[in-house]
């Protein structure tokens, strides 16, 4: 009998990402978009769209605080990756923005069970 292993793909990024929800425009060829920032590195940025460009596209991404030039490297049903052409400080950024809010609830589960949280 044969057997096969696989290996889970590791994290290959240099640099940490920042889990966000800051209201954006997105900005390519005359058209401009709103789009929400998911979450933001150094160099690249996770968008959430309605309508997104095409990936290779070149880019603009204007937020509180930032406008910044990038090129779409990837794409899904609602969301594209951009490659942005200059560093941003996605700690400021998202505190701008007010990504992290300290009036926002807190949910802790308790287990109450077998594989059941409460």
């Amino acid at each position: 009998m044969d057997s096969w292993t696989y290996r889970a793909r590791a994290e290959q990024r240099q640099e940490s990402r920042f889990s966000a929800e800051i209201d954006a425009i997105l900005c390519w060829d005359g058209v401009s978009q709103p789009v929400i920032i998911r979450n933001i590195s150094i160099y690249g940025a996770l968008i959430i769209g309605g309508w997104l460009p095409p990936v290779g596209q070149r880019t603009t991404l204007i937020a509180s605080g930032l406008e910044v030039c990038g090129t779409v490297i990837w794409e899904g049903p609602d969301r594209c990756g951009l490659l942005l052409t200059s560093e941003v400080d996605p700690v400021a950024l998202i505190g701008k923005a007010g990504g992290q809010s300290e009036d926002r609830p807190t949910i802790t589960l308790q287990r109450v069970g077998p594989d059941r949280y409460a």
